[in-house]
């Protein structure tokens, strides 16, 4: 029966990469023992095929490639039973405070220039491009009206990022902005 339990493991964890809690319930979901599914989990350790440090690294970075914040990512990994400290331990490897703020920042000229690829580097008062020019807004006036903001503010608390760093982007935009 202990060959079962690793073979449905290992169908389990054919189709991606799974975090040891996810395929721990998997098994106690199909009816394997406590003890049968441990052994099973050790052994898929053993081999590489489940190693929660790994695959928390990978889902940041691809959690970063999409556009998400640290609070997001951070939520969703201690959802699939990855320990906390371990989250912690990844995220301040992958995504410090100014990685956060570069991101959030590419995040908002998405909204204000749709459809463009924007690489922008946020240093607390202004974004400037890869080649340290300022970036320059499309919208009337140089800046985004006040209804753009509220949407950059909106779009960046849903991915996840720390809400002082949306205020610094969101205060970025609103700094330059002419008075109504």
């Amino acid at each position: 029966m202990a060959k079962d339990c690793r073979d449905t493991a290992l169908s389990y964890l054919e189709h991606r990469a799974r975090t040891a809690c996810e395929v721990k319930a998997h098994l106690l979901s199909k009816g394997f023992p406590e003890e049968e599914t441990e052994e099973a989990l050790r052994y898929l350790q053993e081999l590489g095929y489940l190693d929660d440090a790994g695959y928390c690294r990978e889902y940041i970075r691809y959690g970063i490639s999409k556009g998400r914040g640290p609070v997001r990512l951070q939520s969703e990994l201690a959802e699939k039973g990855i320990d906390a400290a371990l989250i912690r331990e990844a995220l301040e490897e992958d995504f410090d405070r100014q990685a956060e703020k570069d991101s959030a920042m590419r995040e908002a000229y998405k909204i204000i220039r749709p459809g463009r690829d924007i690489d922008v580097a946020f240093d607390g008062e202004r974004a400037s491009g890869p080649d340290g020019i300022k970036q320059a807004d499309d919208q009337p006036g140089g800046r985004p009206d006040e209804k753009t903001v509220a949407k950059i503010g909106r779009k960046l608390s849903s991915l996840g990022y720390h809400t002082e760093v949306i205020y610094e982007v969101l205060g970025h935009f609103m700094q330059s902005r002419e008075p109504d």
